[in-house]
């Protein structure tokens, strides 16, 4: 494998449309060079379905007219072996991987190990709330198995925080560890494994097959975000192929390395200050971890240098950075200057209640709607607000997707 000593790491910044910019890029680079099968052996991963379409639809936008994609493989697709079997030419090395167990299947034999240790421990459950407990289960298995944590793990948890912990807690964590101990023989009866433990292995199979014998063809990583171990070794990989690159969405460049270093992930502290638990909250956690784990630095990110037609402006970026720093480090936004508060048509509005803030939100909405030539969107991680706004709307006859 050729030695690359710079890994290919950029950011599109947060005020151009992902999609297309980042199709834009892919076309000067490799789309212009007169083979388009061979730009149709190109790779591109993607975080799920939804960037998968966004992306098909910008390359449609963009060609102007006949175009062989490239291959477009979500690494979340809940069909992942399927898709990096078909697409990474993986599936004869990872033939001796055992398949996935069904999420069905899966549910009911935890709620049994539920329904067993509850009635060992004298306090038996029926059979709705063993199921809830053993999604539960499930859940915290899935986010052990992500981030390639063990039984071992837990029990360190058990020790460290045995002083800190109440009685009902300290049972409850006891409880958990036995669960933990059966599952695997459960595991090993049916010839089954987790579906996260399947996908971590794929990836893992798949970037030691790279870090071997290099793709011919261009690979991209773009979009992605999430930071389990078993990724960012993928993307650690695909930075230092030879015609490989990785794509950050918005890797705020505009940070200082004091506001940079003040986002640390919480392992990456000595002194385990309230600093690093409040920057844990801060939009740039995810990434910054996510490049800790990749084993590269922020120095080593270039800017995207395509962008679109569907761009916004540049400058509020900026502002944007200033306005998501933690909070010991707010202190700048009394020396920043009139250049840098670019903030024309924001507004902020204070509600009462969460009743009066969705009303607000969908007369905003109608209002745009009845403008000509203006679209609106609501962007908001509060589903029960998002559901709130929808049924105003419909009250208007609208129906927001």
């Amino acid at each position: 494998m050729a030695d690359r000593r710079r890994p290919a790491l950029f950011t599109i910044p947060a005020h151009r449309a992902f999609a297309d910019a980042l199709v834009a890029g892919i076309l000067a680079t490799w789309g212009r060079k007169g083979d388009p099968s061979a730009f149709a052996r190109g790779l591109i991963l993607l975080p799920n379905n939804r960037a998968v379409r966004a992306v098909r639809d910008a390359f449609v936008r963009a060609s102007g007219g006949g175009l062989i994609l490239p291959r477009l493989v979500p690494i979340g697709d809940a069909e992942l072996a399927e898709r990096v079997g078909t697409a990474l030419d993986a599936m004869e090395a990872g033939a001796d991987i055992p398949p996935a167990i069904d999420p069905m299947q899966r549910g009911m034999i935890l709620a049994r190990l539920v329904q067993n240790e509850r009635a060992r421990e004298g306090k038996p459950v029926d059979a709705g709330e063993a199921m809830r407990l053993g999604l539960a289960l499930a859940g915290t298995l899935d986010q052990l198995l992500v981030e390639r944590r063990t039984a071992h793990d837990v029990d360190g948890l058990a020790e460290t925080t045995a002083d800190s912990l109440s009685g009902h807690w300290q049972k409850a964590l006891a409880t958990f560890r036995l669960l933990l101990d059966a599952w695997p023989a459960e595991l090993a009866k049916l010839g089954r494994i987790d579906a996260a433990e399947r996908r971590n292995r794929l990836f893992e199979i798949v970037a030691r097959r790279w870090r071997a014998e290099p793709p011919a063809d261009f690979v991209i990583a773009a979009g992605i975000t999430t930071s389990a171990p078993a990724i960012a070794d993928l993307l650690a990989t695909v930075a230092t192929l030879p015609q490989g690159q990785v794509a950050f969405p918005d890797l705020d460049l505009n940070l200082t390395a004091e506001q940079w270093d003040a986002i640390a992930p919480l392992d990456a502290r000595e002194d385990g200050s309230q600093k690093a638990r409040i920057a844990e909250t801060h939009p740039q956690f995810a990434l910054k971890l996510l490049l800790d784990r990749m084993g590269m630095h922020r120095n080593e990110v270039a800017l995207w240098r395509w962008g679109s037609a569907h761009d916004a402006r540049a400058p509020r970026g900026r502002s944007i950075t200033i306005a998501m720093l933690p909070a010991p480090l707010t202190g700048v936004w009394q020396t920043i200057s009139d250049r840098e508060r670019v903030l024309k048509d924001v507004s902020a509005l204070e509600a009462a209640n969460p009743a009066e803030e969705a009303q607000a939100v969908a007369i905003a909405l109608r209002e745009a709607l009845e403008t000509p030539e203006r679209t609106a969107a609501l962007v908001t991680p509060d589903r029960d607000l998002a559901t709130r706004v929808s049924a105003h709307l419909r009250r208007w006859g609208i129906e927001a997707d």
